[in-house]
């Protein structure tokens, strides 16, 4: 059976937090200096058997393609959860070693937003970027079994998502937030807190250090249950800037960090779902034909 792992090789889970684990990471850094050195894949695979590295906890045993996928992981940069393992200049020096059919693609800067947005329209798992040969960029579910990948150069999304920004921003009452509702009655824990305090006082003798923590304790459930006004403060100042500020690179960051909450990929392009429920449909104009899906490949 060809056991799969869950989070990439380097990498292990700990109170739900993605971290390095020592004997892996360090592994990591010895296959990239391996290969720096010209040592092929299929023996690099050799001396992780011969050091006793596992791959993954059901076998020892190691082949080159493990080893490939390593060298060609972007997450040992440092992508969101995944802290850096690999810095980007090795990682770079080694794409480039790999040759001309696995030329690495760097990627910049204005597209690491979208990457943390990106979502697949059909499954709606996880998108990711990768590159293959020549240089091509692909977006890929993540989600095991989906079949939505997409190939489309960083200039063409970018382009792609101004023009949904832009369409984003000529309808600002997308942009309504329902104000919060006051605070009503008290939760029940709440007040079974406030009457342990009530309790205690009326005591000829009330613990002094236990009702201090109780205050406290009255006072945090209470606030818990306050409703959160800050979103519909933060869609309130956008849309004042929309109608009132010509469109600039900088209104679209605000509008796509503050209200956009998934990037979707589609067949007919990107669809903009906000943070508060409502949907920019994909049109299939800004992407066109650059943006085509590959089924199977």
């Amino acid at each position: 059976m060809a056991w799969q792992r869950k989070i990439p090789f380097g990498y292990m889970m700990k109170n739900g937090e993605i971290l390095c684990c020592p004997t892996e990471s360090a592994a990591v850094k010895e296959i990239f200096r391996l290969y720096s050195e010209g040592v092929a894949y299929s023996k690099i695979a050799d001396e992780m058997m011969l050091r006793g590295i596992a791959y993954h906890k059901h076998t020892d045993q190691w082949n080159k393609h493990m080893v490939k996928r390593i060298l060609e992981n972007e997450r040992y940069l440092g992508e969101k959860e995944y802290p850096s393992i690999i810095e980007s200049e090795t990682f770079m020096r080694i794409q480039l070693i790999r040759g001309d059919k696995n030329t690495y693609t760097p990627c910049p800067e204005y597209i690491k937003p979208i990457r943390e947005k990106a979502v697949c329209g059909v499954c709606g798992g996880k998108m990711a970027r990768d590159t293959r040969a020549s240089s091509k960029v692909r977006w890929y579910c993540q989600t095991e079994g989906c079949t939505n990948r997409r190939y489309i150069e960083d200039e063409d999304i970018h382009t792609a998502l101004t023009g949904r920004l832009n369409t984003l921003a000529q309808n600002p009452d997308l942009f309504v937030w329902p104000f919060p509702k006051q605070a009503g009655e008290l939760t029940l824990e709440a007040a079974r807190i406030q009457n342990e305090v009530i309790r205690e006082l009326n005591k000829a003798e009330p613990g002094v250090e236990y009702t201090k923590m109780l205050i406290l304790a009255c006072a945090a459930e209470k606030y818990s249950g306050l409703p959160d006004d800050t979103p519909y403060h933060q869609m309130k100042i956008l849309r004042e800037r929309i109608t009132e500020r010509p469109m600039d690179d900088e209104l679209r960051n605000e509008i796509l960090q503050t209200a956009v909450q998934e990037i979707r990929f589609t067949e007919v392009g990107l669809e903009l779902r906000l943070i508060n429920g409502e949907t920019l449909e994909a049109n299939g104009k800004e992407i066109g034909r650059c943006l085509r899906q590959q089924q199977g490949k």
